[in-house]
């Protein structure tokens, strides 16, 4: 008897002292039925199922059951220990303890024996061989607690283990963000955890940004993207045409999705990864919240910047510092556009809008008066459409933009914040309206104050009274035509010069400004220009 307890406490000194789990390089092996059979302290034997023991995966925990159906009180991954009592004298009880075993996951059938037979039945042995399911012995003198124990102390060694990866990543994954390292380098930090997984952050319309693919696999990210749910959560999906799996979580802002995060790779992410891939997740969330906050500070001055200039309390000096100091170039040939989206959040549409011009240069997008205003170059002619286009990507399918004329210089940015919210708020057809396509009110949009009339007169006749310095040919003729309701035979008398005179003057104004006076839909416009040009020089 004593030799017995002495033989069984140095198996518990074995277990204590029993290898932990890799976690070199952030990877951890969970405990494999070839660990125990390798244990020479269990005496384990395999006598049936040789085939599946590498194939029916890690031991997750270890359980002991004599009843003939077991299976109401499996999960999946357990060591099944028995005696065999519950099935010793019927053969069909043993097919079906085995059959159901094995369809719930368990990994191997640990039989003890010398309790109630000497060895397993046959019938048990065959079925463990027909489905694949190992079958060991456990001698008669290692108790079952010895096995479970075992399992045991591996399954919360390598907690303890996932729990310390866990925490060494969030340590590395704050550093990288308080170091404003950006999303890529959290994923760089969950990557050294994750090797082969591909780590992916989309935006809220599938913009790429950030990716690591390290794997060799070469997944395309939009392809990627097409298989992903757009809802809030998280999930698994898999990829089609591949044999991928993607483990997937939504970022989200109030009720809006901000950002997807994704983990792919060759198969559902293990317990310690899906532990891992939160890490990146609540990382990524983090430096997300880091760029907001560092975004709503330059929204907060363009939007100071906004309100002085539309209440006449902003001077061009006051104005190109400002926008010195945001990082932007000084404002030359530019346009105004007035955004709204009624089921957008503000902070959203301002995210989306600064995003839809980023490669126009530093967006310069703030609030005012309800509505989100950018001011882009004019090279940037497509800037409208690039927002629009954004906004179409995040179903936004009610996104409205108003666009002002061109404008030269800084004093022209109230009659370019007028004229934009004008050309939206007025009716017209399509999402993007221009200022000039909305007849007299357009015309009218910018011109309430001095500021505003002098740009309207520069944008309409700016390069013919340019040419003109010398002795005002072309504004004499333009009034005269104008003022003789557009005959050329009379004004042409007025000005004393022959009618072929009068029509080269009127093609060149319609050279100079791109409007030709002999055109009805430009006759307005050269008219308000006239008159508040006459208005001035009084």
């Amino acid at each position: 008897m004593g030799h017995e307890v002495r033989t069984e406490r140095s198996r518990w000194e074995t277990t204590e002292v029993y290898d932990a789990p890799n976690v070199e390089d952030g990877t951890l092996v969970p405990l494999q039925l070839s660990d125990l059979l390798a244990d020479p302290g269990l005496g384990l034997r395999v006598v049936a199922g040789a085939d599946g023991v590498d194939r029916r995966g890690p031991i997750r925990w270890a359980h002991i059951s004599e009843l003939p159906d077991p299976t109401p009180w499996l999960e999946g991954g357990e060591l099944l220990l028995t005696t065999g009592l519950g099935v010793r004298d019927d053969e069909q009880a043993q097919h079906r303890f085995v059959a159901g075993i094995a369809a719930h996951g368990v990994v191997a059938l640990g039989f003890g024996t010398g309790v109630t037979l000497p060895e397993p039945p046959a019938a048990m042995r065959a079925a463990c061989d027909a489905e694949g399911l190992p079958m060991f012995t456990v001698p008669y003198e290692v108790p079952f607690i010895a096995v479970t124990r075992r399992v045991a102390h591996r399954v919360f060694e390598q907690r303890d283990a996932m729990l310390r990866a866990a925490v060494g990543l969030q340590r590395q994954i704050l550093a990288s963000v308080t170091a404003d390292g950006g999303v890529e380098a959290v994923l760089r930090a969950v990557q050294r955890a994750m090797p082969a997984v591909t780590l992916t952050v989309y935006d809220f319309s599938g913009r790429v940004l950030a990716t690591l693919d390290d794997t060799g696999h070469g997944l395309d990210p939009e392809q990627l993207w097409r298989v992903l749910p757009r809802d809030r959560g998280r999930g698994e999906v898999a990829v089609d045409g591949t044999d991928r799996v993607a483990t997937w979580a939504t970022i989200t802002v109030g009720d809006q999705v901000e950002a997807v995060v994704s983990a792919c790779g060759p198969s559902a992410l293990e317990e310690h990864q899906v532990l891992l891939f939160e890490q990146a997740v609540a990382g990524v969330h983090l430096e997300l919240a880091r760029e907001r906050s560092v975004r709503d500070a330059h929204r907060r001055r363009i939007d100071e910047l906004l309100e002085e200039v539309a209440t006449g309390r902003a001077t061009a000096a006051s104005v190109h510092r400002t926008l010195e100091r945001l990082g932007a170039r000084p404002l030359h040939r530019y346009r105004v556009l007035a955004v709204r989206a009624p089921r957008a959040p503000e902070h959203a549409l301002c995210t989306l809008v600064e995003d839809a011009l980023v490669e126009l240069g530093p967006p310069l997008v703030g609030r005012h008066d309800g509505l989100v205003h950018a001011l882009v170059p004019e090279e940037g002619a497509d800037a409208a459409e690039r927002v629009l286009a954004a906004g179409q990507r995040r179903g936004w399918s009610d996104l409205r933009i108003g666009r002002s004329r061109p404008k030269l210089d800084v004093d022209a940015l109230r009659a370019a914040l007028r004229e934009a919210t004008v050309a939206l708020n007025l009716d017209g057809q399509g999402a993007v309206r221009d200022v000039d396509e909305l007849g007299l009110a357009g015309l009218l949009a910018g011109i309430r104050d001095d500021l505003g009339a002098s740009d309207f007169v520069a944008q309409i006749l700016g390069p013919v009274l340019e040419h003109d310095r010398g002795d005002g040919a072309l504004v004499r003729s333009l009034r005269a035509y104008l003022a003789h309701g557009c005959r050329p035979g009379p004004a042409a008398e007025e000005l004393r010069v022959h009618r072929h005179t009068l029509a080269y003057r009127l093609d060149r104004i319609r050279d100079l400004t791109g409007r030709d006076p002999r055109s009805g839909e430009h006759l307005t416009a050269y008219g308000l220009a006239l008159a508040l040009w006459d208005r001035n020089e009084r």
